[in-house]
């Protein structure tokens, strides 16, 4: 089992790395990432193992092709409006009414677009196979409610893999995170196409 999850701990990291240089290259500032955390949780507990009250800005894309999962790219809020204002400059009454423009909201989504393609790209490439995202959505709420989102899909006996990455932009202090939740059959899948790999270069 541990040689399991170091594969699938590798592949969710070259994942993430791919992801949070698509970042990097749209802010023009380095990202500290950490190495992703995994975890075999069953669907129903997946909530207790976050902040629940964590208010956030969300892009999710289920994954229509290739393998069964769900990609989340998260931002807390004041990290949301650090990452808008950085961008294309929010202006002072924006800041201060504490509200979203319509702008700033688009703005998120296609950075949110952009990161998670890059992920699905890196994910496509290792496991030679077409993984292909829905259209992105838009979330706003509590971590608990888009997790729960997440694994809404799945029976709440199921055991899923929940991968969670951490990224910090350590000037202006940005924090997010991605997720990505898999079912038993797509971490079996993964791992099996790994070994194929493993053994290819052997």
């Amino acid at each position: 089992m541990k040689d399991e999850m170091d594969i699938l701990r590798e592949v969710s990291s070259i994942a993430a790395g791919h992801g949070s240089i698509a970042l990097s290259e749209m802010m023009g500032r380095k990202l500290d990432l950490d190495l992703p955390s995994l975890e075999m949780v069953p669907a129903a507990s997946v909530t207790n193992k976050i902040q629940a009250d964590l208010i956030v800005l969300s892009v999710a894309c289920n994954i229509l092709s290739g393998i069964k999962g769900e990609i989340i790219f998260v931002l807390d809020e004041k990290s949301a409006f650090k990452l808008i204002d950085l961008c294309y400059r929010a202006r002072p009454e924006d800041k201060k009414s504490g509200l979203f423009t319509e702008m700033g909201l688009s703005l998120i989504k296609e950075v949110g677009n952009i990161i998670i393609s890059s992920y699905v790209g890196a994910l496509s490439m290792i496991l030679k196979t077409v993984v292909i995202p829905s259209t992105p959505t838009l979330v706003s709420g509590s971590l608990q409610q888009v997790l729960s989102m997440a694994v809404s899909p799945f029976s709440s006996s199921s055991m899923i893999l929940l991968v969670e990455a951490v990224f910090i932009e350590p000037q202006e202090k940005i924090t997010g995170k991605f997720y990505l939740v898999l079912n038993a059959e797509t971490i079996q899948t993964i791992q099996d196409s790994c070994k194929k790999i493993l053994e290819g270069l052997q």
